[in-house]
């Protein structure tokens, strides 16, 4: 199953390519990019606002970066109202499997 949603990548400098409002107080030469606090408290409060709309997702940490992904067509609008700065992505249901740490809702099992 094909799941839509968003990935942010908290160790990957391009991220504040995506993002670059916020980024302008980020000192690329002396700070990492999880340590930008303006980048996590626009993921938190996103997800947050998304999470009080839907419970129909999937989020967590995969592989170092945080996700939140959808296959119910109003959650993904949700997510897309919500992180508009940023472009869906596609990802298998099977790869999530591996998520750490995932808040998970067995919608998907129903």
């Amino acid at each position: 199953m094909e799941l839509q949603g968003i990935t942010i990548d908290f160790y990957d400098k391009r991220t504040c390519g995506l993002l670059p409002d916020l980024c302008l107080k980020w000192d690329i030469r002396y700070d990492e990019i999880e340590d930008n606090e303006e980048l996590i408290q626009y993921w938190e409060e996103s997800l947050n606002r998304v999470l009080s709309k839907t419970d129909k997702v999937v989020s967590g940490n995969m592989d170092g970066k945080s996700i939140l992904y959808s296959a119910d067509e109003d959650a993904i609008n949700i997510i897309k109202e919500e992180f508009k700065e940023l472009e869906l992505n596609k990802i298998n249901y099977e790869d999530i499997i591996k998520c750490e740490n995932c808040l998970k809702n067995d919608y998907l099992e129903k």
